[in-house]
């Protein structure tokens, strides 16, 4: 009688429709929108959300990850006369004060004080030209987003200072795997004493600090000028979920909150997110290959779906939902250590439940895997 033995390959949450990408029209009110899985990076809705837009302060979150990134948090920076005297919201610096890079990061995000993105920008590039060369070259090379170009730092009206709802929720996913931006994103307020203002600094989104509260909010950023209406990023977990939302023009602060709870709604409601664990080994179709995870690989389904694992002989690893349609893939050549294996036959895979994929194969005295 043979003798069998499984090896487990944890293979994920369940997801939420069957195809991946929601065709409801969401009555949005904002001119643009979009919320998206963090961790797959996957969209789930949208909304003009390729339109080139002015995002006033959201540029902040750009100009936070970039010096969290390439500056040293415990430098003192010091505030020249053009930082102190910005024009607009303000953390009250002044000139000659020296502040640490960390206070004036999280002063920025969580006031979103224009001084502060001036003194930033200043010391990390020598001027605030320089730091946008260096801004957007980062944004570009680094974040690979292809849409934005920004013009300063703190997102102050500027014709050609411009987004899109897209590129801001992948600078926003980018950052979110920062812990130290999480930190400061995350921040309801901040004790702040400079020179002139002794005082604590509470964050100005609404859904962050508890005045419209909603289950699961982890962190946000508002924006807001005249040319662009109010902008808003807001991030939000439950479970294994997380998710963010951009929205851009809204006509009022409340519209934007109400655009964001409904795209937070869209996405819990009807999206789940998966992921293959590292520690998985994985095969080709042929079983010529085995493959050794680097990393943790995330995917988003619908809730209704129960996704399958299928690999190729070239080593195309595809998620594939109930109908047969690719979902997400991956090319395990590039994201896992590839060996070259002999395998007895057959090896029959097969969904065991939602969450986990079996690989029967007869024992040969070969031991586990």
């Amino acid at each position: 009688m043979k003798k069998f033995f499984i090896i487990f390959i944890l293979a994920l949450i369940p997801f939420a429709s069957t195809k991946v990408s929601a065709e409801s029209d969401l009555p949005l009110n904002s001119e643009a929108g979009i919320i998206i899985d963090a961790k797959s990076g996957k969209v789930l809705y949208g909304k003009n959300m390729d339109k080139r837009m002015y995002p006033a302060s959201l540029t902040k979150v750009a100009t936070a990850i970039y010096a969290i990134e390439h500056g040293d948090k415990n430098e003192l920076v010091t505030v020249s006369k053009k930082a102190a005297k910005a024009d607009g919201s303000s953390v009250f610096i002044e000139p000659g004060e020296e502040i640490e890079l960390s206070e004036l990061i999280a002063g920025m995000l969580i006031n979103s004080g224009n001084d502060a993105a001036i003194a930033i920008a200043e010391h990390m590039s020598g001027s605030e030209e320089l730091f946008m060369e260096d801004l957007n070259e980062f944004l570009r090379k680094e974040v690979n987003i292809t849409d934005t170009h920004f013009t300063n730092p703190h997102g102050l009206f500027d014709k050609d200072h411009l987004t899109t709802a897209s590129d801001l929720a992948k600078i926003t996913q980018y950052a979110m795997k920062n812990e130290t931006f999480r930190e400061y994103f995350g921040k309801k307020e901040l004790p702040w004493e400079v020179e002139t203002w002794d005082t604590t600094l509470i964050t100005h989104h609404k859904m962050l600090k508890g005045e419209l509260p909603y289950k699961g909010i982890t962190g946000g950023k508002t924006g807001f000028v005249s040319q662009s209406g109010y902008t808003l990023i807001s991030t939000a977990t439950r479970g294994e979920q997380e998710l963010i939302a951009v929205t851009l023009k809204a006509p009022s602060d409340k519209i934007a909150y109400s655009d964001t709870k409904l795209l937070f709604n869209y996405g819990f409601e009807n999206f789940k997110s998966g992921k293959i664990d590292k520690k998985s080994k994985l095969y080709s179709a042929d079983y010529s290959n085995s493959y050794t995870l680097n990393e943790d690989l995330y995917y988003t389904h619908l809730i209704s779906d129960q996704p399958n694992l299928k690999t190729s002989n070239d080593g195309i690893l595809s998620i594939m939902n109930q109908e047969g349609e690719a979902i997400k893939s991956f090319d395990l050549n590039t994201v896992a250590v590839v060996r070259n294996t002999v395998l007895p036959a057959p090896i029959k895979q097969e969904t065991i439940n939602d969450n986990l994929i079996k690989f029967s194969v007869p024992s040969l005295g070969l031991g586990g895997f």
